[in-house]
């Protein structure tokens, strides 16, 4: 039976998720990249803390490997983040939205080569046309591809490598909000430190990216965490990720209503097939695939985002 309660949060939350791609590029006039990621990151802490605090109760002991594990996680979390929102910069909206949709189909190559995880028979050939998708979103030649193009695919990858620690972090200690809470303030405390050390700071100009500021901490990083943390309980994994994946529909959406920015043919057909290749993947690949695997592909890629 369909959870619609559930079902609507995830859409609500890939909708904020979608949407907040257009705050994402346009702070970029009033503050640094860095900045940015730790002003986020630090206001995303700020929601999360209450819920974190809650769940805290019979959390288990941390040996030496999980600490490690947390610190990865949160590592590769803050670089995911960087990627993405230096990136934006360099690209459209749209772009961003759909190549960074790619970690879906990364994640389970990565597990293979990681983990020695077997993919499911679907996995290559939805990597495939993955990889057409962005071919003829850059143009119709890979050399067209821009730097931003290039940054959010990477951060793409990144995000696959932070799925699996995340993934096998909650596995073995079930704190997803305390993990979360963790990578949130570790990354906000050093991009803060960095940003602050490197970019160009204008107090005058703060105020002005204030609205974009709060969406991008409060709403799309913080509430939107809680809101997918909740909803997913009830849901598959894979139904999970594929309503998830609709945050790519939402964010070029927004980017043709608020930024001005148009799809031609070319890059229409090729968002059409990135977003094919990750429901693909999401729907044809549950069956076959170990738990583990599954609750991979159904995690949530780290909001900076």
């Amino acid at each position: 039976m369909m959870n619609w309660r559930s079902h609507s949060l995830l859409l609500l939350a890939s909708f904020i998720w979608g949407f907040s791609n257009v705050s994402q590029q346009n702070i970029l006039q009033f503050l640094g990249p860095i900045t940015t990621v730790g002003l986020r990151c630090l206001l995303a802490s700020i929601v999360v803390l209450p819920f974190a605090w809650n769940a805290r109760r019979g959390f288990p002991p941390i040996l030496d490997s999980g600490k490690l594990l947390a610190v990865v996680t949160a590592v590769s979390f803050g670089l995911g983040v960087c990627l993405a929102q230096i990136g934006i910069g360099y690209t459209t909206v749209i772009n961003t939205s759909f190549f960074i949709n790619t970690w879906t189909v990364i994640t389970p190559i990565c597990i293979w080569i990681l983990q020695r995880v077997k993919p499911a028979k679907f996995t290559l050939p939805a990597a495939g046309i993955t990889l057409v998708g962005t071919f003829l979103m850059a143009g119709g030649t890979l050399s067209a591809l821009t730097i931003g193009d290039v940054l959010c695919l990477l951060a793409a990858f990144v995000y696959s490598i932070w799925a699996i620690c995340l993934t096998e972090f909650v596995r073995r200690f079930d704190g997803a909000l305390l993990i979360s809470l963790f990578q949130f303030i570790v990354t906000g405390v050093c991009c803060l430190i960095f940003g602050l050390l490197t970019e160009v700071f204008n107090w005058q100009t703060l105020p002005n990216a204030v609205p974009d500021l709060l969406i991008l901490g409060v709403l799309s990083t913080g509430f939107g965490y809680v809101l997918q943390a909740v909803a997913q309980t009830k849901v598959s994994a894979s139904v999970s990720a594929v309503i998830l994946s609709m945050e790519a529909i939402f964010g070029a959406v927004g980017g043709i209503l608020f930024v001005g920015e148009n799809f031609t043919t070319l890059s229409f057909l090729g968002a059409a097939l990135i977003f094919g290749g990750v429901v693909l993947v999401q729907t044809t690949c549950e069956a076959e695939l170990p738990s583990r695997q599954k609750s991979v592909l159904g995690a949530r890629k780290p909001q900076p985002i």
